[in-house]
């Protein structure tokens, strides 16, 4: 019987849906977003994308669905640990610690998820995925204020190294505003790039930011790995906008002759359905679907959904408690009814008559009583109503101050969130010390193996556009390391 799955992807410039039976789509929809509702991956008017994907969901998807979530990449982190080999209840502790100490950064912010790989012996690999909890907790809320119940999560460039059958490949998915890279070998999304995309960039910019990152992804993943560095028959396999534009897939390849093509995925393509357009969402959807080993096509699977977001199972006992009380209940009625034919009671309870009637009358009394009360409850408040409505004015515009500072702070949060994500970008050879993030300036220390190293972080700070400047303040060697100092100015 071929196992279904259901998929929602919310990016900043549209909302994606894909329902497969197997590996056979049943039904997809996407809606495109007005610039501003989402932010690098973060939705930032919750209530307007809800509506959006409620109606989405009901013209195309009717009905409750347990669903798997997407998120985007951009703000997430990855990092492969190596610890020692603990026992299973020990591990979940040293992750946590080893991976804030990875980060650079307090586990508060993040939500983490992680997943054990083959290691050498006495070693233990962890495959880690950090996200902004600012994120991932409003992306919860728009989707069950949607009516929707995420039971999975999975996070973009995961998936899209999960939609090909590809052992091996660079894959590039090019949306509106956002850009994914991952660069997959032997089933495993080795280094991942994720950057936001400005919609009002020209096709000659998108093009060259492209190119920028997929050569920075494959520098980086070189570096690394010295003696097997990308081979030259590794294909880059293109999703979203480059899709279709195969009149730009040159200016890709430089001079290289690397095979390129749209990214073809393990899914059937029945007419009207345009996989490389829907790539992330197919990895979505194969996470349940594609089962597990050679088959998975990915090494990395595990359910990025927070364990407070994770419903908790019902203990048996509160289960049985119902049918079990209306069991009890049929005995007793029945015992009753036996006893009331085998020993004749209707004189005892004629004999109780008297006693009834009494009852009846004080209950009458009580609920006179009670019926008083609730009138006089009610003119009290008939009273202050004159009062709440000449205070509605100030409190709805109290409301609204407060809300206006809720949202400027979690925006601010997320401007710091995405910072964060790009100095702990570090490429190889360079570690990060300490990290002071005022409202303007950033100052940044550590150190790097080499000279080279520390001015390579430096070119790629500046690459990044995030700062109007990018000042390498201080470079001395220390031992045998060579300590820096940044200053990043907005």
């Amino acid at each position: 019987m071929a196992r279904d799955a259901i998929a929602v992807y919310i990016d900043d410039s549209s909302i994606r849906l894909l329902s497969v039976s197997g590996k056979r789509p049943r039904q997809w929809a996407a809606e495109p977003l007005e610039a501003g509702l989402v932010r690098d991956g973060f939705i930032v008017d919750e209530p307007a994308v809800a509506e959006k994907v409620r109606l989405l969901w009901a013209k195309e998807l009717p009905g409750s669905q347990r669903i798997i979530a997407g998120i985007s990449g951009v703000n997430c982190l990855y990092r492969l640990l190596t610890l020692p080999d603990l026992p299973k209840n020990m591990l979940p502790e040293a992750v946590r610690r080893e991976a804030s100490r990875a980060f650079g950064m307090s586990l508060d912010q993040l939500y983490i998820s992680w997943q054990t790989l083959p290691g050498k012996p006495g070693e233990t690999q962890v495959y880690v995925a950090a996200a902004a909890r600012t994120t991932v907790d409003a992306v919860m809320r728009t989707l069950k204020r949607a009516g929707l119940n995420p039971h999975v999560m999975d996070i973009a460039p995961l998936a899209l190294a999960r939609s090909t059958a590809e052992p091996s490949a660079l894959i590039v998915d090019l949306q509106q505003a956002s850009l994914d890279i991952v660069v997959k070998i032997d089933a495993m999304p080795e280094v991942i790039r994720s950057v936001a995309v400005s919609r009002s960039a020209s096709p000659a910019d998108r093009l060259k930011l492209v190119r920028q990152e997929l050569q920075r992804a494959v520098t980086f993943y070189n570096s690394g790995h010295p003696g097997t560095p990308v081979a030259d028959d590794i294909p880059i396999l293109v999703s979203g906008e480059l899709g279709e534009q195969q009149d730009l897939w040159q200016e890709l390849l430089g001079r290289g002759e690397r095979r390129i093509e749209p990214l073809k995925t393990p899914l059937e393509s029945p007419e009207g359905f345009v996989p490389f357009l829907y790539a992330p969402v197919i990895g979505f959807v194969l996470k349940e679907t594609a089962g597990r080993g050679a088959e998975a096509y990915s090494r990395i699977n595990f359910n990025a959904l927070p364990e407070t977001y994770i419903p908790k199972p019902r203990p048996l006992s509160e289960l049985l408690f119902p049918p079990a009380l209306i069991v009890g209940g049929l005995a007793v009625a029945a015992l009753g009814f036996m006893v009331f034919n085998a020993h004749g009671l209707t004189e005892a309870l004629r004999g109780r008559e008297s006693a009834n009637n009494q009852l009846v009358v004080s209950l009458g009394a009580q609920v006179a009583a009670q019926r008083s009360a609730l009138e006089e409850e009610r003119d009290i408040l008939a009273a202050r109503v004159e009062d709440d409505e000449a205070l509605a004015g100030e409190k709805e515009a109290r409301a609204d101050v407060l809300d206006s500072r809720l949202r400027s702070f979690t925006l601010q949060e997320q401007a710091i969130n995405t910072d964060l994500g790009e100095i702990h970008r570090t490429p190889g050879g360079v570690h990060l010390g300490s990290i002071n993030h005022g409202e303007s300036i950033v100052d940044v220390s550590g150190w790097g193996n080499t000279e080279h190293a520390v001015f390579t972080y430096a070119r790629q700070l500046r690459a990044s556009g995030r700062w109007s400047l990018v000042t390498l303040t201080r470079m001395r060697p220390d031992d045998i390391r060579i300590a820096f100092s940044i200053t990043l100015h907005k």
